[in-house]
């Protein structure tokens, strides 16, 4: 049996300066491979892949199952994609997984008839199942005992069986297989590389932030693989591609001191020589556990900060003081760790006032750098649920995004910028305006530009990055300005931005005749 595993495009044809490999598809495929299944792994998204490219690709591999992971803003080129597959093969089997399908189960049926099963939750068991039954029987009979699959039964009725629960042992599983993909194409600008490449060391999120959905997608209790594991991995992939670059995609990385000691004194233990950079909270941590992990190699820290009003983090259950946002970026930036610290802008109970206040705290924090994201009301999270019943956010509105080419820039839509589908539409406050003015109040600020000059000097790979940090992080040649010209709409792209979804007031379901009839390249 052969398997393609599939990362879409965010924006078909577009293709983006930075990325990081997706781990989700190449942890299953790491598993189906040590079970015996061929696997290929097709990121289209860091290749900027056009819906018409990433078809022929897929298809050319002949595989007997082709399975697509998608977050949310990846759910309209994924549905373009299964169309456009099963009108070139339409006995081929499609699978639809990830974030999305987690966080809103069986919704994704009410949008296409062009994939035959989904599956919620973890999927490396779950897929390995699906394979194995699929090679004894025939879809969907062959489903029905599978924990963790959504299908249509042979009358059209959607089934969903019973959830499968979290993994505890992460040990159990595959070491992950970068050599499915070219990691030479993966790099940020917060690490030396390419390649930078991501590890998931731990899995879950007990925290209650309303904005996230790693409760729901991962689970309220953290789950680890050992030190020795992790360090094994790191090493493996060090010496076998080069690896210099690791991102560290856990939730809250320092969510247990201890855990992170020992790891940290068993990487150094190992010589390897690396930079790491991974996520956590301010009140995850402490002086001494910052030195020793840059002594081990930490060298960018993301703190999710949010706001900077008490009110705001209080709303979207933060639990965090500004204290602590003060004093965690003191002892980082003393040890010398890059700051990297993200907040939302249009939050529940936003006012100009609260998120001057962010504003305000961010540069006297002196994060490295700071990311400014309109706030998304995104499924699986108490933020999405609460919005709906106060009127702040469409219900299901994934429904019908898409991207404007007249209203925003794809950097806007990719970098989260935009005020457009799931943003939070309070009354009285302009998100996308606060967001353009907190990047240019931070970035041209005296002190960014000296401490970036100190850091380039101290470490010269950075300035490779200086131009095209320019022109993705801060593109003021990019936003639009009321007395230039609107962009013109590129309408087909257009049609195929779309979710074909079922009719409702505001949004038509397309003819699927008048689609087929499109050269969809």
């Amino acid at each position: 049996m052969k398997v393609t595993l599939v990362y879409p495009s965010t924006l078909p044809g577009e293709k983006p300066q930075y990325g990081l490999p997706p781990m989700g598809i190449l942890y299953i495929a790491a598993e189906l491979e040590r079970a015996g299944i061929q696997c290929d792994v097709i990121d289209a998204d860091i290749e900027g892949l056009t819906t018409k490219e990433l078809v022929d690709r897929i298809a050319a591999g002949e595989p007997d199952l082709v399975g697509f992971s998608i977050m949310t803003p990846q759910l309209p080129g994924c549905l373009e994609a299964c169309f456009w597959l099963k009108q070139l093969e339409p006995e081929l089997p499609i699978v639809i997984g990830g974030a999305h399908v987690s966080s809103t189960h069986t919704d994704v049926f009410m949008l296409s008839e062009d994939f035959d099963f989904a599956i919620s939750g973890e999927g490396e068991v779950t897929m390995l199942e699906v394979c194995e039954a699929m090679q004894g029987g025939t879809l969907p009979d062959c489903l029905k005992d599978i924990k963790g699959v959504i299908y249509r039964d042979d009358a059209g009725m959607v089934i969903t069986n019973p959830p499968r629960s979290f993994y505890k042992e992460l040990d159990d599983f595959a070491p992950i297989d970068y050599g499915k993909v070219d990691v030479m194409k993966y790099a940020i600008p917060t690490l030396p590389g390419p390649p930078v490449v991501g590890l998931m060391i731990t899995r879950g999120c007990p925290f209650k932030c309303t904005y996230c959905d790693a409760p729901t997608t991962t689970g309220k209790k953290i789950r680890y693989h050992s030190p020795d594991r992790a360090v094994s991995d790191i090493v493996r992939l060090h010496e076998e591609f080069g690896v210099r670059g690791f991102s560290f995609r856990d939730s809250t990385f320092t969510a247990k001191k201890k855990w992170v000691v020992e790891f940290c004194e068993k990487l150094i233990a190992s010589g390897v020589k690396i930079a790491w950079r991974c996520n956590t909270r301010v009140d995850c941590v402490t002086d001494e556990l910052l030195e020793l992990m840059k002594r081990a190699g930490c060298h960018t820290i993301n703190f999710g900060v949010e706001s900077g009003h008490p009110d705001i983090l209080k709303r979207i259950k933060k639990e965090v003081d500004l204290d602590q946002i003060i004093r965690a970026h003191e002892w980082t930036n003393k040890h010398g760790i890059r700051t990297y610290t993200t907040f939302l802008v249009g939050s529940p109970g936003e006012t100009d006032e609260t998120i001057q206040a962010t504003i305000d705290l961010a540069k006297r924090a002196r994060p490295s750098m700071a990311m400014f994201f309109v706030t998304i009301g995104y499924p699986g999270t108490e933020m999405y649920t609460e919005a709906v019943k106060e009127g702040l956010v469409e219900a299901r509105w994934w429904h019908h995004q898409d991207w404007d080419e007249s209203k925003n820039t794809a950097f806007e839509k990719r970098w989260g910028w935009s005020a457009d589908a799931g943003a939070l539409d309070i009354p009285g406050f302009d998100a996308e305006g606060w967001q353009k003015s907190a990047t240019r109040q931070f970035y041209l600020r005296p002190r960014f530009m000296w401490d970036t000059l100190v850091f380039t000097l101290k470490n010269p790979y950075f300035l490779k990055h200086i131009g095209t940090l320019a022109k993705e992080i801060l593109p003021f040649h990019l936003l639009r300005l009321p007395f230039l010209k609107k962009a013109k709409v590129n309408e087909e792209q257009k049609i195929y931005s779309q979710c074909p979804s079922e009719p409702t007031k505001e949004y038509v379901q397309r003819d699927l005749d008048d689609r087929s009839k499109i050269d969809f390249g």
